[in-house]
Order: C-alpha cells, then structure tokens, then sequence
C-alpha cells in the first residue's frame, strides 16, 4: 500500500504566543501517532541555517509519513487536528505564513 505524506513550511512567524499554542496541541498528535504506528514525524532544516523555496526564506519543514493517503487526511479532518488549527486564530494568516500539502507516494 502506498503511503500518505504531509509536507509543510513555516515561512514566518508572527504571534508566537498563537504558534506555541498550536504546537503544544501539535506535538500531543505527534505523540499519538508515534506511539500508534500511524505516523512518522521527520523535522527537516530546523534548527539549520535558513533554506530558500521559490525565492522565500523558509524557516523550518517538516514531513509526516503516515501509512496511507487516508491516514494523512482523516488525520488532518480530526477533531484534534482542527482544534490544533483553531490555536491560529480566525486568520491563521495573522498568526503564521505557512503551507501544508498532503498527498499520496
């Protein structure tokens, strides 16, 4: 079976009182997933010199394997997942300058 992956950047960071937040309701998920075997969690650049994507400075990635396509969605549509999101605020753009991308490989 194939796996489902996430991929995401952090770009900026403008409330770090609203990032921690969803961090530490984050970091509870990854947790979870570890511990159940249905994710992987791999930081990439963090705490390295800062990367370049398309011309934006990129803070710090990260990639999550989990064992299918629908794993990485049900996980994203969780209850836990989108209170997580909820720490960003109504405009999570006001909090963070971000991407997240889910697919299949």
């Amino acid at each position: 079976m194939k796996k489902g992956y996430w991929t995401g950047h952090v770009f900026e960071i403008k409330d770090e009182e609203k990032w921690g937040n969803y961090l530490a309701k984050y970091t509870q998920i990854e947790k979870n997933h570890i511990k159940n075997k249905t994710g992987n969690y791999l930081p990439v650049f963090l705490g390295q010199p800062k990367a370049k994507i398309q011309g934006s400075n990129l803070m710090f990635g990260a990639v999550v394997e989990f064992n299918s396509l629908q794993d990485a969605i049900d996980c994203y549509n969780s209850e836990e997942y989108q209170n997580a999101l909820s720490e960003l605020g109504k405009n999570p753009e006001e909090t963070v300058v971000r991407n997240l991308s889910i697919f299949e490989g």
